[in-house]
């Protein structure tokens, strides 16, 4: 009994390859699915720099631009 578990029947560490590969792959994904939601903050999500890349793009006036800007301020 004890040498079919430690692979002794022709399929090496095959058996316990499997399931601790399961369980690596699901904490894996487990913390990879929560750093994705709370992850260290993006750099270019402050309120000022998407108002000055809005800007730079064209999808605001300057008029816009500077009262938002005053605004944040």
């Amino acid at each position: 009994m004890m040498g079919y578990y430690w692979g002794m029947d022709g399929w090496g560490w095959l058996p316990m390859l499997i399931p601790t590969l399961f369980w690596v792959s699901l904490i894996g994904l487990g913390v990879w699915a929560i750093l994705s939601r709370t992850g260290p903050a993006r750099s270019g999500t402050e309120p000022i720099e998407v108002l000055s890349r809005r800007y730079a793009r064209g999808d605001i006036s300057r008029e816009e631009y500077l009262e938002r800007r005053q605004d944040l301020s």
